[in-house]
């Protein structure tokens, strides 16, 4: 098969050819045609270091022979007809080909072809694709590594100390348990010394065809059939961990041996390639009646949405036989020896069909007013066939009541085979709009959104928990039953707004809002926002305009469910924040000034104070978002000109947390189990995260020899920097993984320099010459390379990371070009 660059000279000749015929094959039909258009081929050459694949993220930064741009226009002088013809970069990943034509007034046709890549990032993988969301691995690697596998039992106790309740402490971190995993350990960095490299990426192809017909005056119907593809692989990860509690310093009476000063963790888990490729196609047909002081559309829009890969099924790499985790004391407790499975599976997106069919119109009315409305009915069916509970065969063979009493492996074990979906969806949206006297004008608008799971609910008999190695017959510890959630719900919108011009240099704007929704089947029955805010608009001169306004929103909860309970599992006093109580302050001004003829100068300022749950305990408890930002330009005389942009964006955010312990051993502490469960305020933390970036761009065109050699440049640096500073607020900390830590600043720059020199040679003929520099970097402290051994403070050793998170690069590209207009 030939490759696609071998295609560009083909292409050019191909356009050339369009160029020069094809106006004259629609003369020779319809008369005399006007043809225009323009071309812009050249050569490039790239040069990047680093990550070539953040370099070339939403691109294509081909090296050689390249054609940029083609456009081709035929207008018919005699008769209506017309053609357009649009290219932009052929045979690159980033292509984009568009025809359109028809008679104007009459019917429109349009093709499109539309490519865009998405690179993630380059990594290594110890596993082989095969195919099908199938990974897989030597079974002599397998082997291998399950025979260095050391178990909880296998480790030792660290030098002979002993916790306060008498018991062997055991550290996985220290020196003599590390030793035991060094043979996992070898084996594993061998292997990732030969491993191959993998792509993490995606590339969308979207394919379009349209058309619509008058049929008689004011009257259109319209056919749109489009059909997209995304193919590739993205990170996803799998994995669990164990935890080994130590210490006890319980002194309250009769609470028993369940405090512990220490976690230690071992980790295990893998990190993916997600196997994507999805084929989502739509169908819209409609009509339309267009009158002077009305008109309606009706639409009927059909979409399918396909998953050629319906699941990801991979080799664990540390156990060849299947086995199962060890429980503790009972099947509701934490499992020992998690994630042993042989093979391991995640459901990817299930393949759906959605009906809408959609009713819109407006209509005007007395008093300089009009009313639009649209009302649409939906509905979504899914019925993919559910996954087997587990692909351990090890589970199906536990005795007594802690297994499943069942083959686990097989679905028709299953209480039913898919989820037999159905979601009904209604949607109204109406605006009024009037003017009833000059000066004022009034804008009332309302939406409904109705959200109808119909699906089925289904209870399970279990499920594979702690790494796909132990039977759970419970949601959680709460001992919630192990089912689905059909979640519906109903959202209303109604805002007012009302301008009225005071003078003729100043409007002032006054508006309300309110939101409701109402959920069910969730940890919240629904929220209510009310709001309002004013603004104005002022022109004192031609050159001045000065623009502001505020709004303040209150949202309050109905029916939160309180934490530790079955219905929900977590911290009492923690709420998702979107649900919880919010306070919202948001204020926004811009100034437009042109002091002098040659300057313009614009300011604007925004901010924005989220403040969320003020009676909950846990969880994100603040946003504040500010910028400023001035940007000037500059144009002395016709052959010369200059801007200058600077912007300056804060964000900072407050979160409360705390560590969990089994149970307070301080009588004198006011707080209770009941009022915060397992929280001891000793153990608390406050988090803040604050974030700077500042943005600054400068620029200039200057005719060097006016009308005919023309500079084009600019320079932008970006520079953003994270800081995370935890503080104790109650001073003491009783568990020791309940300690502030101190982390490391984050900060990425972004720097880029463009610049073009052209040359017209006539009117239709130009050249020039182009550079562009970019330079990304990035200091994160999270970024983990591949499979991260003794990186951490706790022991990875059988957790294996793609190291994909490499982002930092340097690329420079330049090239020559020639435009041709005609």
């Amino acid at each position: 098969m030939m490759k696609r660059k071998n295609f560009s000279d083909i292409i050019l000749a191909m356009l050339l050819s369009i160029c020069v015929t094809g106006g004259t094959a629609l003369a020779d039909t319809e008369g005399k045609v006007i043809i225009s258009g323009e071309i812009t081929a050249g050569v490039q050459q790239t040069k990047i270091d680093g990550a070539q694949q953040k370099s070339e993220e939403y691109r294509d930064l081909q090296n050689g022979f390249l054609v940029q741009d083609f456009r081709l226009q035929v207008d018919g002088v005699e008769r209506p007809y017309y053609l357009d013809l649009r290219v932009k970069n052929p045979l690159q990943e980033n292509e984009y080909y568009r025809l359109q034509g028809g008679m104007h007034g009459r019917y429109n046709y349009e093709l499109f072809y539309d490519s865009t890549p998405h690179n993630f990032g380059s990594g290594q993988l110890l596993l082989n694709d095969v195919g099908g969301g199938r990974l897989l691995i030597g079974d002599t690697i397998q082997q291998q590594l399950e025979a260095n596998e050391v178990l909880r039992s296998q480790r030792l106790t660290s030098g002979g100390v002993t916790s306060t309740a008498g018991g062997a402490l055991i550290n996985p971190n220290d020196a003599q348990n590390q030793a035991l995993d060094a043979g996992m350990t070898s084996i594993v960095k061998n292997l990732y010394d030969s491993a191959n490299t993998i792509q993490f990426g995606l590339k969308r192809e979207k394919t379009g065809f349209a058309f619509d017909y008058s049929f008689i005056e004011n009257m259109k119907s319209w056919v749109k059939v489009t059909d997209e593809q995304r193919t590739g692989n993205r990170r996803t990860s799998a994995g669990t961990y164990e935890r080994y509690n130590n210490g006890n310093t319980t002194t309250t009476a009769g609470v028993g041996n369940r405090g512990h000063l220490v976690d230690f963790f071992v980790v295990a888990g893998i990190e993916l390639p997600e196997t994507i490729d999805y084929r989502t196609r739509t169908l819209n047909v409609g009509t339309g009646v267009y009158k002077k002081n009305w008109l309606l559309d009706a639409e009927y829009t059909l979409t399918d949405f396909g998953n050629e890969v319906d699941s990801l099924v991979w080799d664990n790499p540390f156990r060849f036989t299947s086995a199962t985790a060890t429980s503790a004391s009972g099947a509701s407790n934490n499992a020992f020896n998690r994630g042993r499975s042989a093979l391991g599976q995640l459901s990817l997106a299930p393949d759906s069909k959605s009906h809408d069919f959609s009713l819109s119109g407006s209509v005007e009315l007395p008093l300089h007013s009009r009313f639009s409305g649209s009302i649409s009915y939906g509905w979504i069916t899914q019925d993919q066939a559910f996954l087997p509970y587990t692909l351990n065969t090890a589970i199906s063979a536990i005795p007594g009541a802690a297994g499943p009493g069942f083959d686990a492996t097989n679905t028709a074990n299953l209480p039913q085979q898919n989820l037999n979906g159905k979601v009904a969806t209604l949607s109204q949206s109406y605006q009024l709009t009037t003017k009833p006297i000059e000066p004022l004008a009034v804008t009332l608008r309302y939406r409904y959104y109705e959200y109808d799971n119909k699906s089925d609910n289904i209870t399970f008999k279990g499920y594979s928990a702690f790494g796909d190695s132990f039977w759970r017959t419970v949601k959680n510890d709460k001992n919630a039953p192990v089912s689905n959630e059909t979640l519906s719900f109903t959202r209303q919108n109604a805002e007012l707004a009302v301008d009225y011009h005071v003078l003729k240099s100043l409007t002032l704007i006054v508006d309300g809002f309110w939101e409701d929704w109402e959920r069910e089947q969730l940890r919240i029955d629904g929220t209510t926002e009310f709001g309002g805010g004013g603004g104005f608009i002022f022109s004192p001169t031609r050159s001045a305009k000065l623009k502001g306004n505020y709004r303040y929103a209150k949202r309050t909860v109905d029916g939160y469910k309180t934490g530790n309970t079955k219905e929900n599992p977590e911290a009492v006093g923690l709420v998702n924040y979107d649900w919880a109580e919010r306070t919202r302050n948001q204020a926004d001004l811009r100034l437009q000034v042109s002091p002098l003829e040659a300057v313009t100068v614009g300011l604007s300022g925004q901010y924005r104070k989220d403040e969320f749950g003020e009676d909950n305990l846990f969880g994100l408890k603040e946003n504040k978002n500010a910028a400023a930002a001035i940007d000037i330009s500059y144009t002395p005389s016709e052959t010369l000109s200059f801007y200058v942009n600077y912007v300056r964006e804060s964000r900072k955010g407050a979160m409360q947390s705390g560590a969990k312990d089994d149970a307070f051993d301080n009588p004198a502490t006011t707080a209770n189990e009941t009022t915060i469960g397992n929280f001891n305020p000793e153990n608390f933390w406050n988090t803040d995260i604050d974030e700077d970036v500042d943005t600054v761009g400068v620029g200039m065109t200057v005719q060097i020899i006016p009308n005919k050699l023309t500079l084009n440049a600019g320079y932008s640096f970006s520079l953003s920097k994270m800081d995370f500073d935890t503080v104790n607020p109650n001073g003491a900390v009783k568990l020791a993984n309940a300690a502030t830590q101190s982390w490391p600043t984050v900060e990425n720059r972004y720097q880029e320099f463009k610049a073009d020199l052209g040359y017209n040679f006539t009117a239709n003929l130009k050249g020039g010459i182009t550079y562009l520099y970019e330079k990304y970097t990035l200091e994160d402290f999270a970024n983990t390379p591949a499979y991260m051994a003794g990186a951490s403070a706790e022991n990875s050793s059988k957790y294996l990371f793609a190291g994909a998170n490499n982002y930092n690069y340097e690329a420079h590209v330049g090239g020559v070009y020639l435009s041709y207009k005609f």
